[in-house]
C-alpha cells in the first residue's frame, strides 16, 4: 500500500488542477469590482447553487494542491539538493492556497444569502472577492515557479525545459493583469504532476528489476 500510495502521489497535481478547473467553470463569469450592487446580488443570487458548488471545489482542490507540493517540496530537497529553494517554493504554494481559500469564501459568502445583503456590504465583498485576492495569488504563484524553476534547473533530475518554463511563468505571473496567475501554475503543475508520475514509475521498475536481478544472482551461487 505504502509503494502504491509513493506512486500515485505525483498525480495529486492532476487532480488538483481538474478539480480547479472544474469550479471555476461552474463559477461562470462573475461581477466585477466596478459591478453596481444590483448587478452583484443578481448575479449571486441567480448562481446560488453553482457558486456553493465552486467554493467546495476549490477546497477541495486545495487539499491535492498542498499534497501535491508537499511532493515537490521533499523531491527539490531530496534531488535537487536545494533545500532553501524548496522552502520558498512551498511557502509560495501556502500563500496560492490562502489566496484561493480567501477567494471561494468570499464567493461563499455572497451566494449564501445575497438578498439579505446590503448594497453596501454587496459591493464590498465583490470588491474583496475581486481584489484582495490578487497579491497573494500573484506572490504565492511567482514564489513558487520561480523557485522551483531555479532547483530544477540547478538539479536537472527533470527536463531543464521545465524548469525554465517555471521561471518564465513565475515572471509572467507578477504582470499587473488580474489572475493571471493561477492558469499559469496549473499549466506548469500538470507538466511536473505528469513528469514526475512517469519519473516514480521508473524508478519503481528499475528498483524491482535490480532486486529481482539480486535473488536471481544468490539462487544461483547456493546452486553452485
Amino acid at each position: 500500500m505504502s509503494s502504491r500510495w509513493s506512486r500515485m502521489t505525483p498525480l495529486t497535481g492532476v487532480v488538483f488542477v481538474v478539480i480547479l478547473v472544474v469550479g471555476q467553470v461552474l463559477l461562470g463569469n462573475e461581477p466585477g469590482s466596478s459591478a453596481s450592487a444590483a448587478k452583484v446580488v443578481a448575479f449571486y443570487s441567480a448562481h446560488r447553487g453553482g457558486i456553493r458548488a465552486s467554493s467546495y471545489l476549490t477546497g477541495l482542490s486545495l487539499v491535492f494542491g498542498l499534497f501535491f507540493y508537499g511532493y515537490l517540496r521533499d523531491h527539490i530537497r531530496r534531488f535537487e539538493r536545494s533545500t532553501h529553494l524548496a522552502a520558498i517554493a512551498f511557502g509560495g504554494a501556502v500563500l496560492f492556497a490562502v489566496g484561493g481559500a480567501l477567494g471561494a469564501g468570499t464567493q461563499l459568502a455572497l451566494a449564501d444569502t445575497p438578498r439579505s445583503l446590503s448594497p453596501a456590504a454587496a459591493q464590498a465583498l465583490n470588491l474583496l472577492q475581486q481584489d484582495v485576492t490578487v497579491f497573494a495569488i500573484a506572490g504565492g504563484v511567482a514564489g513558487l515557479l520561480i523557485a522551483s524553476g531555479l532547483a530544477i534547473v540547478r538539479g536537472r533530475q527533470l527536463p531543464t525545459l521545465v524548469g525554465w518554463l517555471g521561471l518564465v511563468l513565475g515572471v509572467v505571473s507578477l504582470a499587473p493583469v488580474r489572475n493571471v496567475g493561477a492558469p499559469l501554475a496549473g499549466v506548469w503543475t500538470l507538466v511536473v504532476s505528469i513528469l514526475l508520475w512517469v519519473r516514480t514509475g521508473r524508478l519503481a521498475s528499475e528498483s524491482a528489476s535490480g532486486a529481482g536481478d539480486t535473488v536471481a544472482s544468490t539462487a544461483g551461487r547456493e546452486r553452485v
